[in-house]
């Protein structure tokens, strides 16, 4: 359907009427355009700005109709970046008034300027699409965005009150008499009339003929009211209000104009801020333009591809001397309203802009300047409306007011600083925003939450009693200035409230922190010192390569300190347990205290040593397989002394470690009970004694001593139901 071939007799018809309209519509934004930039003292050189206004649209029209992503599509001079380009005609203006320079060579420095400004555009923008660089620009904050937007409308305001009346809106006194003077209080009237006008209008109206029509419109009828009352018997009779001198185009080359011409070339040197300014607006506009008519039609945009051949229809632009031009959303959106549905649509646009380029451009100056003003307001209005009021901005105030600031700050000193200084916010106002978040995203203690190690009933007791001096803290998210001091308060405020226990042991998980900044590191300094000074241990867990480097230089973490780093939070709280458990216990596990544990389990209903007679004892060296993975389930192990490792060997061959059991617990149940294959392996880490029961042994024991099956049972329910309230509460805690 967006072919540039397949819509038919019918399609061919729907495009050049659409292409007609966008043509209509963006000469007479030209038009407007020239009178921004060219005036004043640079009023000789509207028909060269008009030229390179209407070069621009025909080339960039072309190449975007034929190569965008979003096909149809219109382009040409977006208005921010007219915007700038009045700011760098103005400054070059500046720059050459002092060396005595004619006007007519200062037009010509404007317009080396402006095409300089296009061709480096164009180089810019194909080379962000070339490298696949576009998506970076989509991070550009919006506050900066919106206030770039809304400066650009407020300059196309005064830009229009300026080809209005001839005077530049300032706040001094003396200007502000004059511009409200007897000779341009009708202009104003008629300009401002026209732009209110027409913006009510087309937010009443919804037809894209609303602006064209009204324009045109009023064009005939003030004409005719000035030849009425017999004020003019030639348009261009009252320099007030008509274009002086806009009778034909005046093509221009820059090439031949750099051998024809003595150039100053310090004076456009000077305008380097400004010429950067207009690379800079161009490439957000692209952006906006693009992303703004993803949402429009719902679909989606090679971004890449947009630049890369937007920035080629500039570079041809600033060699044929045209004016920076880009994909545009309201002409884009004005083709599809008008009927297009092929491409050929943007391509019969341009060739309506190029008959007027070389045939009928006279016509400007039959549209008086209250008109051309009015439009320029109307612009202005319609683009500080999207900016600040109907933009993601009005969900932020805070926001909003950086969008402001950003535009007082462009309007009275310019575009650089302004953008500038908006980053410089955007940044500390995410920082801000961020800070609040907080980097401890869950904190528990040990009453709560546990490491995967089966412990025996004693030592589960001991932690269940003095847990409460092991803290757990998940940490997330990047660490910087903003965090860091809170991470440390909220620590300390932590270890000062909570007395008899104090708090002992701290496991910090890092393991969805993926930086910080030195702020950051100082702040666990901190900690760490006031950790010494309580007696209390850090163990650090899943740090990355940076941040074990950051905390080993730093002097955090020693081989011989207090304080120690572990690949994953469960082995550092693991470590914490064990020297938690290390001041209360001096015994490791015996077979006695096994014997001792089993009389606890069964009580008087049944000795011991009846049911551990169907068992045979087996000892393990560290390291030994118990259990294979993947081996036949024939038998049910009570682990004695001693400790394993319950582990899985990955597809890849990677070992993981699922769970440690240290002694008195019962291993292999589920694959005995299930009759199923083993779906991990039991690996001594220590010296071990299992006490093992085969499937032969079960059944004859179920037959000839069913009291002490019955005992068994129980035994496997009571083990089952600790580890079920294990994982509950574990599940509980991290909910």
């Amino acid at each position: 359907m967006h072919g540039l071939n397949g819509a038919g007799s019918t399609g061919l018809f729907r495009d050049c009427l659409s292409g007609l309209v966008f043509a209509l519509v963006i000469v007479t934004y030209c038009i407007s355009f020239s009178a921004l930039i060219f005036q004043g003292e640079l009023s000789g050189g509207l028909n060269l700005g008009l030229s390179a206004l209407l070069t621009g649209t025909v080339i960039t029209c072309f190449i975007v109709a034929l190569t965008s992503t979003l096909a149809p599509a219109g382009a040409g001079p977006d208005t921010p970046a007219v915007a700038v380009m009045s700011v760098l005609a103005t400054a070059i203006a500046a720059n050459t008034v002092l060396s005595g320079m004619s006007a007519e060579l200062t037009v010509i420095h404007v317009m080396i300027a402006i095409s300089a400004a296009t061709l480096l555009t164009g180089l810019l923008l194909f080379a962000i699409g070339a490298f696949r660089l576009g998506v970076w620009l989509r991070f550009v904050p919006y506050p900066v965005i919106g206030g770039f937007l809304a400066a650009s409308g407020w300059l196309l305001i005064t830009g229009g009150i300026e080809v209005m009346t001839g005077v530049s809106p300032q706040l001094a006194a003396g200007s502000i008499t004059k511009l409200f003077s007897s000779e341009n209080v009708l202009q104003l009237l008629l300009g401002g009339g026209f732009a209110v006008g027409v913006f009510v209008l087309r937010r009443t109206i919804d037809s894209f003929l609303v602006l064209p029509v009204t324009f045109f419109l009023s064009v005939v009828l003030v004409d005719l009211l000035l030849l009425g009352v017999g004020l003019v018997d030639d348009f261009g009779g009252i320099p007030a209000w008509y274009l002086a001198g806009a009778t034909d185009v005046k093509f221009w080359l820059p090439v031949p104009a750099l051998f024809e011409h003595q150039i100053d070339w310090t004076a456009l040197l000077l305008a380097t801020a400004e010429i950067g300014a207009v690379c800079g607006v161009t490439a957000i506009s692209v952006l906006l333009d693009v992303s703004s008519l993803e949402v429009a039609r719902q679909q989606s945009a090679d971004l890449d591809k947009e630049l890369k051949y937007n920035g080629v229809a500039n570079i041809v632009c600033g060699l044929a001397g045209g004016a920076a031009g880009n994909l545009s959303l309201s002409g884009s959106i004005l083709i599809q309203e008008a009927g297009a549905v092929s491409r050929f649509s943007g391509v019969a646009a341009a060739a309506f802009t190029a008959l007027v380029l070389f045939f009928g451009a006279d016509v400007a100056r039959l549209i008086p300047t209250p008109l051309l003003g009015g439009l320029l307001a109307y612009l202005g209005l319609v683009v500080l409306t999207e900016a600040l009021l109907r933009s993601p901005a009005q969900r932020s105030l805070t926001e909003g007011l950086l969008a402001g600031a950003i535009m007082v700050v462009i309007v009275y000193s310019g575009y650089l600083l302004g953008v500038m200084l908006g980053i410089v916010g955007a940044c500390l106002l995410f920082a801000i925003s961020y800070s609040r978040i907080g980097v401890v995203r869950r904190h528990l203690t040990r009453l709560e939450f546990a490491s995967n190690v089966e412990r025996s009933p004693q030592d589960a007791a001991l932690l269940r009693e003095h847990g409460a001096q092991i803290h757990v803290l998940w940490l997330a998210g990047f660490i910087f200035f903003g965090s860091s001091n809170r991470l440390f308060e909220f620590i300390k405020h932590t270890m000062d409230d909570q007395k008899h226990p104090n708090v002992r042991f701290l496991v910090l998980d890092f393991s969805g922190v993926p930086g910080l900044d030195t702020s950051a590191v100082l702040s666990i300094v901190k900690l760490r010192n006031y950790c010494d000074e309580r007696a209390a241990f850090i163990a650090f867990a899943g740090l990355n390569e940076a941040l074990q480097n950051a905390f080993s230089t730093a002097g955090i973490i020693t081989p011989d300190g207090p304080h120690r780093a572990f690949p994953d939070r469960n082995e550092a709280l693991e470590w914490c347990e064990n020297r938690l458990l290390s001041e209360y216990t001096t015994d490791d596990p015996t077979e006695d205290r096994f014997e001792d544990w089993l009389k606890g389990v069964f009580g008087d209903e049944l000795e011991p040593a009846r049911l551990m007679s169907y068992f045979t004892r087996k000892t393990f060296k560290d390291g030994q397989v118990v259990l294979k993975q993947g081996g036949r389930a024939n038998s049910v192990e009570i682990l004695a002394t001693g400790c394993v490792a319950i582990t899985v060997t990955d597809e890849n061959g990677h070992l993981i470690r699922l769970r440690r059991m240290a002694a008195q617990t019962v291993i292999g149940e589920m694959g005995f009970f299930r009759r199923a294959p083993r779906v991990a392996a039991v690996v001594a880490e220590q010296p071990t004694v299992v006490y093992r029961l085969t499937r032969k042994n079960f059944e004859k024991m179920q037959e000839e001593d069913p009291k002490a099956a019955a005992a068994f049972y129980r035994l496997i329910v009571q083990v089952l139901s600790d580890r079920l309230e294990f994982a509950n509460r574990e599940i509980s805690a991290l909910v």
